[in-house]
């Protein structure tokens, strides 16, 4: 009976870790097919209120315990931090940069956590290794930056979309630091999805101060509809729900391997699906990017088996 529920519970993470890898990495690609028919935070809006409503159904349903006193910041962390600015930047930033570098330039957010906890939190002892991959990576996304586009006449991110998306890789980074110092809610599942509502609201408001619209219903092509049921499915409930499971019984030095995951997944969908095509300079910025989130990943591991061997746990 044992070695049944181990098996189980071996196909319970190799279905949660796919869907992780996944499903995350082929988000971007599916906003910016929406957000050529749909306003970006509009769009972001509806997807987070409908899948926060499901979650905040099923979890009372479930009878899983709210959020309660100081639980309640992590929630508002999760919701300004993660959702109303970083994704919203996500959803903005799709419809002016290729979904693919969108989601490269996203995986230095690991990058700005060890600059962020180096000055301000302390939580970790960083190393030099460390320090090598944050100037490596600062040279891949400046070479990012600086290459143009496939006719060689502009930059292929604009300063006003870089702006945006690193506005909104900080503020994820900025989040990530404090949900980690903050009381972590007893239904993490839950805070989410009061997290989702809560940003919907401001999403709303950001993009009517920006002017946008939403079109008539019948004037919106099905493709759009097929895309955005996706994000609040797949994208919003089970990679979601997945990841939050996986934070909870796996290690964090595991669950970095999503760092460089997605953006081959990413890569992949925006080049064979979305006919997206980069210049040598912007590969190779690229390239690093990866290189440098995948050595961070070994480094940690290597840190947290020899921290195993002293009989110390790290996180």
């Amino acid at each position: 009976m044992p070695r049944l529920v181990e098996e189980k519970e071996n196909i319970k993470l190799i279905l949660a870790y796919l869907a992780t890898y996944f499903i995350w990495g082929s988000t971007a690609f599916a906003i910016s097919v929406i957000v050529k028919y749909l306003p970006p935070l509009h769009s972001s809006a509806l997807r987070y209120f409908v899948a926060g409503m499901v979650i905040v159904f099923w979890c009372t349903f479930r009878k899983h315990p709210i959020p309660r006193g100081k639980e309640w910041i992590n929630t508002f962390i999760m919701a300004f931090f993660l959702l109303a600015i970083s994704n919203s930047s996500t959803s903005w930033s799709c419809k002016y940069v290729p979904s693919s570098i969108v989601v490269v330039i996203q995986s230095i957010i690991p990058l700005m956590m060890i600059v962020l906890d180096r000055i301000f939190f302390h939580q970790e002892k960083q190393s030099l290794m460390n320090y090598l991959c944050v100037s490596a990576g600062i040279i891949g996304v400046s070479l990012i930056i600086f290459s143009k586009d496939p006719s060689g006449t502009k930059l292929l991110i604009s300063p006003l979309a870089l702006f945006v998306l690193m506005t909104g890789s900080f503020s994820w980074a900025v989040g990530s630091l404090l949900l980690k110092v903050c009381p972590r809610p007893a239904s993490n599942l839950f805070s989410s999805g009061i997290a989702m509502l809560i940003s919907s609201p401001f999403q709303i408001a950001a993009g009517r101060a920006m002017g946008e619209r939403m079109p008539s219903i019948i004037t919106i092509p099905s493709v759009a509809y097929k895309g955005i049921f996706y994000l609040i499915i797949f994208g919003s409930i089970v990679a979601f729900s997945s990841y939050s499971w996986l934070a909870s019984v796996e290690p964090p030095s595991r669950l970095g391997s999503i760092s460089f995951v997605n953006p081959l997944v990413a890569l992949f969908l925006g080049v064979t699906l979305g006919k997206e095509s980069f210049n040598n300079q912007s590969v190779l910025g690229t390239v690093i990017i990866i290189f440098v989130t995948l050595t961070l990943w070994v480094d940690k591991i290597m840190e947290n088996n020899k921290g195993s061997r002293r009989g110390v746990v790290r996180c």
